[in-house]
Order: structure tokens, then sequence, then C-alpha cells
């Protein structure tokens, strides 16, 4: 009699795959159901389903399903009882286990490994989300979800053409632009949550350019008048900032068109590493010591609003300039780069991506509204920190200045890129 060659391959993978769970669960102080105990179960799920599939009728696996259920409530009851322990966690992932032992004796092996390797990371990351609900507000929870709603129910429904007369409105896009914004900076917003006040000012100013640059560079330029033995720290906090800000609007445009952000690549990197080079950061030391950088987050209505408004009225103006000639669209994205350097990245990259404009002019523009936006952090510093500290930023942002200069011209006029 041959050996069923898959069956034996479902069982292993399955035992493996309940593995990974039980080992999670023994790194805790209290074990009640351990590595083998998961291991068993998941192979009980794979080895039931074959049963079940041999015999012709799915009663066999239901009992079965009804006896792993009596298992964890037993489980459960050790639990209360003689560890102390009213979570239900482990009772979860022990029915999950057999669950992943079922789909992968279904066949579907690559599919109940990546669900075992997700639950072990949801279970491992216990702490970490205990540590994020604590350092989060009710509001900023609530603004998290209606983060969620936005990307996987309003996207999808929301139409995929210009509902305007004049082509300007895309819903679709709109969203779309809106959604990859607002993830960045929503990741540098739980970030700087996550590790709270505490932060040296140069780690402050680099996660604080993920949500809003702007923002950062005037906290930190305030710091530095407040407190004039922090002027160091905050000048390398300002040129993180900076230098993370133009690597934020990079991703930017790659993300909503590739060929635009190839074409960035040159300039905003040389402005990027010319900001930062000059900061020679050590991030042990000079923290906070003890103020809160208060950003708002980067996914609450009104910011999204403003930011869907300014992205339609720069694609707007773009859209004008372009009329009257190519060369319109130069100063435009300039101008409109001291206002918002992110809206005009998005706004000239979906042009490029739509194929309205060339990425090559797309890419441009983009760079300028860049630059723009590193100028107007010079007047910013000047109003919220000290003269010293805005005439050294000053000195620093000249040489950012004139390297995105000369790379963009290099990249315009020579061949440096496809």
């Amino acid at each position: 009699m041959q050996a069923d060659v898959r069956l034996i391959e479902s069982l292993i993978i399955a035992t493996l795959a309940g593995g990974l769970l039980g080992i999670e669960r023994e790194m805790g102080k209290k074990v009640v159901a351990g590595t083998r105990t998961f291991m068993l179960t998941s192979l009980m799920g794979a080895l039931s389903f074959s049963i079940s599939q041999k015999l012709g009728s799915e009663l066999f696996l239901a009992g079965v399903t009804l006896s792993v259920a009596l298992i964890a409530l037993f489980i459960g009851v050790v639990k209360h009882f003689l560890v102390e322990d009213i979570g239900i966690t482990t009772l979860v992932a022990f029915l999950l286990a057999f669950a992943i032992g079922v789909v992968v004796g279904a066949g579907f092996a690559l599919e109940g490994v990546a669900v075992s390797i997700i639950v072990a990371a949801i279970l491992a990351g216990k702490r970490y989300s205990q540590a994020l609900s604590r350092a989060m507000s009710f509001r900023e929870m609530a603004n998290a979800l209606e983060f969620g709603l936005v990307v996987f129910v309003l996207y999808p429904l929301v139409p995929d053409e210009a509902i305007d007369p004049y082509g300007l409105v895309n819903p679709r896009t709109l969203v779309f632009v809106v959604i990859v914004v607002s993830t960045i900076g929503f990741a540098g917003f739980l970030a700087l949550r996550w590790f709270g006040a505490e932060l040296a000012l140069p780690a402050t100013g680099a996660l604080g350019a993920l949500v809003n640059s702007q923002a950062t560079v005037g906290a930190l330029a305030t710091r530095a008048r407040e407190d004039t033995s922090l002027e160091k720290p905050a000048l390398q906090g300002i040129l993180l900032a900076s230098g993370v800000a133009l690597l934020r609007s990079l991703l930017i445009a790659a993300l909503l068109s590739g060929a635009v952000g190839r074409e960035m690549l040159l300039p905003m990197l040389g402005m990027a590493i010319a900001s930062v080079a000059p900061a020679r950061v050590r991030f042990a030391k000079e923290a906070l010591r003890g103020k809160k950088l208060e950003l708002a987050l980067p996914f609450a209505l009104m910011p999204a609003l403003k930011f869907a408004l300014l992205f339609t009225a720069i694609t707007a103006l773009a859209k004008l300039a372009q009329s009257y000639g190519g060369l319109g669209l130069y100063p435009a994205a300039f101008f409109a780069g001291f206002v918002s350097s992110g809206a005009v990245v998005a706004s000239f990259a979906s042009l490029a991506a739509k194929g309205e404009l060339s990425a090559s002019v797309a890419a441009n523009c983009a760079v300028l509204s860049a630059m723009a936006s590193v100028l107007s952090k010079i007047a910013l510093i000047k109003v919220s920190g000290t003269p010293k500290l805005a005439g050294k930023v000053a000195k620093y942002y000249s040489l950012a200045l004139a390297a995105g200069g000369v790379l963009l011209l290099l990249k315009t006029y020579l061949p440096l890129s496809s």
C-alpha cells in the first residue's frame, strides 16, 4: 500500500505551524497550554479534516471541532481556578491552532503558515500594543479608526472618474493621495507616541518631520529660544527634520508615480544629505526634558480635509499654468511650495501618473516646491527661535539648496536619469 505523501506533508506542516503559537505561549510566566499542546492541536485539525474527507462525511470533523471547543473550555477553567488568570487569549489561540491545522489539511499549507505567523506576531506584540493604547488618547484612537474606514470602506466605493466639468476632482485619486500622505504621517505620529516625550531633540526632529515638518521645526526652534543650552541639539533636530521631510516628499512622489520618483531622486537625495550631514547627531544627549512635542494627528478630519482642498487647488493651479505654457508651471510650483510642499508633490505626481504631465516636468516642479519649503523654514525659525539659530540654519540650508539646484540642472540637461 502506497503512503499518502501529501497527507504526511500536511501533518508535518500543521504540527510546525501550531508549534509556532505554542512557543510564543510558553514565553509567558503562567503556562497552561504550551508548545506540545498547540502542536498536537494543529495536528489534530489536519488529521481530522483528512479523515472526514476519507469518510465522505463532515460529521466527524464537526464532532472533533466540538471536542476541541470543550478542551478549550477546560483550559479556561484551569487558568481561572488554578493559575488565577482570567484572560481568554490562550483559549482563542488554541482554537485558532486547530483551525490552522484544518486549513493546512485542506491543502492550503501556505495560507495556514501565514495565519500562524500573523497570530504569533499578534500574541508577541502584547506589550507593544498595550504601551501604544496607553500612549494614545481616545480621540486619537477614534481618528485611527476613521483612517481605517477611509482606507477599507470609502476608497473602494468612491467613483474613479472626474466629477466636475473641468476634470479636476477625481474622488478615487483624491482619497488615495490623502491615504498615502496620511499613512506616512501616521507612522511618524505613532513612533513619537511610542517613544514618548523623553526623546533626544534630534530624534524628535526626525520622527516629527514624518508628521509635519513645519510644526516640528517651529517647536524645536521654540525650545532653543526657551533654553539656550538646547540650541545645539535643537539645530541637529531641525537639520534632521528637513532631511526627513525631503525624503518624505520623495517617497510620496514615488508611491504616486514611479517615474516622477526616479526623476526626483538625485536632487532630493542631494538636498537631504546636505541637510543631514552637518548635524553630527548624538542621540543619547539632550532630551526634551519632560515637555511634549505637540503635533496634530495627521489623519484627523480637519487636517485631511485641508490637505484635500490644497491638493485640489494646486492641481487646478497647475492646469491653469499649463494652459499658459509649460514655463508657468515652475513659478506656480515654487510659490505653492511655501504653503504646502507635500500637496504640491502629490498634485504633480498625480498629474504625471494620469499622463497629463511629463514625469520630468512634474519632478522639476516637485523639487522646486521642496526648495521653497526649505526656504520657508528659515523664516519660521527667525520668528520662533533665536537669531543665532536662524543664522546657522540659513548657512546649512544654503548648502542644501545649492546641492539641490545643481543636481536639478544636471538632471534636466544631462542624461543622469533614465
